[in-house]
């Protein structure tokens, strides 16, 4: 987790790296969210975490403008089994899913979120069946992929700055 230095009204935050982010934000922030059982928020992180993920993929800077559908679909190519790439291309899921999540904090009515698994990415007729439950599970799994890439030094690590955000790095 970020540090902070020094003490007082202007700390200076030391950054996070990629994996450090990764880890607790990605992925330690979901399960938490995942664990209260608070589905709609859960849903919308992880859809918030896949372009968030995207993000640390590609070779740009981390608040690089406009890259937003290109990072959530490089996630969803690199990190994810193929049948999300296969139901990207079947409906947009960066516009159908993580917009509408964004700007009404609901899925578009072209998509059903179910708690169930058996209809996981399916399409009938025009609407997609997503699972919470496998969605969840394969979004841990790529986030820790994720991890293991930068691990590996298969990604180059970024600095992730959070000093707009200094009062949610304090040990509660």
């Amino acid at each position: 987790m970020a540090e902070l230095k020094g003490s007082g009204y202007c700390n200076e935050l030391i950054p996070l790296d990629s994996k450090e982010f990764a880890q607790h934000y990605l992925l330690n922030e979901i399960l938490l969210i995942e664990a209260a059982n608070v589905r709609l928020q859960l849903l919308s992180a992880m859809a918030h975490g896949i372009e968030t993920a995207g993000a640390l993929l590609d070779g740009l800077p981390y608040k690089a403008k406009g890259q937003g559908k290109k990072r959530f679909d490089l996630a969803l190519k690199k990190l994810f089994p193929a049948s999300y790439s296969a139901a990207n291309q079947q409906i947009n899921l960066y516009s159908q899913l993580r917009s509408h999540l964004a700007h009404s904090m609901i899925p578009s009515n072209l998509i059903s979120i179910e708690v169930g698994t058996e209809n996981h990415l399916q399409m009938e007729g025009n609407m997609l069946h997503i699972s919470l439950k496998m969605l969840f599970d394969d979004y841990c799994c790529a986030i820790e992929k994720l991890i293991q890439k930068i691990d590996s030094g298969e990604l180059k690590s970024k600095k992730i700055s959070f000093e707009n955000l200094n009062g949610l790095n304090g040990n509660d």
